[in-house]
């Protein structure tokens, strides 16, 4: 067997077009092809790549013979078969797709998943790191962000930074969670200028079953310069509506019209 037999056969049972396992070696399609049907030869450092790839001996590649490839403790390759587009490397399933229609600098699509960390960028992203206006990942960055954590300018994860912030543990503008910090917070435990949740802690306006702020608005507890305490009857939303235009700056103008809002739906 060849040298360019080999390479055919190792290439085609890992499921590697010509063009990505050129790509993997920084050469041209047309260099694969050439080795694959004996017309050149890889340099030596090509051959010492391709056997790292491939987890095979230089010497099985530069010597013709019919002998198996590897080490006699290896095992003989497996034949799993893999979705198209995918590949494996080494004893790792890994899969990469990456479109060639670029927006700016970057693929419309970058797929990149497998064992360990992968990393993806595109517009669209979806890897172990994501980075893109759609980003899905473990930790994913950009636009609009899905993963364990996520940052950016609306972020949905266990961990999330964002503009607009949706998480267990939710940090943002406004944010929404578990536990919520922002300007504008909504959560279980709630901290921020304007604070809505069981536990709420604004420093212009709270509103929960326990509230601290300049304009308390509490079901059991309210601590603040006004306060209302329901016990669990409605509210006097007309005057915390008054409260919040009285105590609260006309800096937050946009959230003010959003708090009275949120006292009307309490």
């Amino acid at each position: 067997m060849t040298l360019g037999e080999k390479i055919f056969r190792l290439r085609t049972e890992q499921g590697l077009s010509q063009e990505t396992f050129g790509e993997k070696l920084g050469v041209s399609r047309q260099s694969v092809s050439k080795w694959e049907t004996d017309q050149s030869v890889p340099e030596l450092d090509k051959i010492v790549a391709i056997s790292e790839l491939f987890e095979v001996t230089t010497d099985y590649l530069l010597k013709e013979t019919e002998e198996t490839y590897g080490t006699a403790k290896e095992e003989p390759p497996r034949t799993e078969e893999y979705p198209q587009g995918a590949y494996r490397i080494g004893r790792r399933p890994h899969y990469e797709y990456k479109s060639k229609k670029m927006i700016g600098n970057l693929p419309l699509v970058h797929i990149n998943l497998g064992l360990g960390i992968h990393r993806a960028k595109g517009v669209i992203a979806i890897g172990a790191v994501a980075q893109g206006w759609l980003a899905i990942g473990y930790v994913a960055m950009g636009g609009l962000c899905f993963g364990l954590v996520s940052l950016g300018l609306f972020a949905f994860a266990v961990l999330a930074f964002g503009l607009i912030s949706f998480g267990s543990f939710s940090f943002g503008v406004i944010s929404m969670g578990a536990f919520a910090f922002g300007i504008f917070s909504m959560g279980a435990v709630s901290i921020g200028q304007f604070a809505f949740g069981a536990s709420a802690h604004g420093a212009q306006v709270a509103v929960g079953d326990a509230a601290n702020g300049k304009v308390a608005l509490g079901y059991s507890r309210a601590v603040g310069t006004y306060t209302q305490i329901s016990n669990r009857q409605p509210f006097d939303c007309e005057s915390a509506c008054r409260a919040i235009d009285e105590q609260v700056s006309s800096n937050w103008l946009f959230f003010k019209t959003w708090a009275k809002a949120m006292v009307k739906w309490f």
